[in-house]
């Protein structure tokens, strides 16, 4: 199954006084938005890392301390399977 590769514009309307006195410059508020939706894509497991830090137009791991400061985790290994892979190490 091919995805669709086209960009989507999206317009959203932002509450500048949040941003303080001044209003934020639109082009860096686009950008702050698109990395941020990529970011939560990855929480979602719906696009991989590598992929994400391409779309993001970061390097790899510059991506990967963006997630950590969002609180995504660049390793999800749930205990369950750490416990799978030790025993099989094991041979047991």
């Amino acid at each position: 199954m091919e995805s669709n590769t086209q960009d989507v514009a999206v317009s959203v309307e932002i509450p500048w006084q949040v941003a303080g006195s001044i209003a934020p410059d639109p082009a860096r508020l686009s950008e702050d938005l698109r990395v941020l939706w990529i970011v939560d894509q990855v929480r979602r497991h719906r696009v991989g890392i590598g992929k994400a830090s391409e779309l993001a137009r970061l390097p790899r791991a510059a991506f990967m301390r963006l997630l950590g400061e969002h609180g995504v985790p660049v390793i999800d290994y749930s205990v369950a399977d750490l416990e799978d892979e030790l025993r099989s190490l094991s041979g047991g």
